[in-house]
């Protein structure tokens, strides 16, 4: 069954967790007075359109999206598969389970791993893991990226092959959680687009 109390975000929850703001207490309803981390990438005035965006999230339906997943990547693979932030729970997780399916994995910021147990399911399958900028400031956002640097460590102990990326270690700044969404966006793409042509994998 599925949990019918789904977990509702606050407007103020996204700009203090996802790293635009400078952490707790830094969203305004008063534009003029949200604490923006110096140097952002996010528009800020386009935040109202993305809080639109957000959904529910029910914490109860892990195996219904793994099942789905698997069965697309079953559908539509060989590929690459590219993922944010909670999808690398789900990414990851179905990568180990169908790694003659997957050309390359790119997790953009994952919050969540896959299991280190099952990580020598992956040695086979180049990755490429990115993360912004402002992580050293955030509360909790250092633990979550220690969660993928030792993920990323089991699967090259087993013979794997991890690039990590911390943009701003390579002169791309100011990118909170949305990289995707922020200003400088299309730099990320062509660093990705870059890895993959370096990977033989695009055109």
């Amino acid at each position: 069954m599925w949990n019918s109390e789904p977990n509702f975000l606050t407007k103020a929850n996204p700009f203090e967790r996802f790293r635009i703001g400078q952490g707790a207490g830094s969203w305004s309803a008063d534009p003029a007075q949200m604490k923006v981390n110096a140097g952002s990438q996010f528009p800020v005035e386009a935040y109202d359109n993305f809080t639109k965006q957000i959904v529910p999230r029910w914490t109860t339906t892990d195996n219904a999206i793994i099942a789905a997943y698997t069965a697309l990547v079953d559908k539509m693979c060989p590929c690459v598969l590219l993922f944010h932030s909670q999808a690398g729970g789900f990414g990851f997780t179905v990568a180990q389970a169908r790694p003659g399916k997957i050309k390359a994995i790119v997790a953009v910021e994952p919050a969540v791993a896959g299991d280190k147990a099952q990580a020598g399911n992956l040695k086979g399958i180049p990755i490429l893991v990115v993360y912004g900028d402002y992580i050293p400031l955030d509360s909790r956002w250092p633990k979550m990226r220690q969660i993928g640097l030792d993920y990323a460590e089991a699967v090259r102990a087993a013979g794997g092959n991890v690039d990590v990326v911390n943009l701003p270690e390579v002169g791309i700044k100011g990118n909170s959680h949305m990289l995707m969404m922020d200003k400088n966006n299309a730099q990320i793409a062509d660093l990705i687009h870059n890895w993959l042509l370096d990977k033989g994998l695009t055109e």
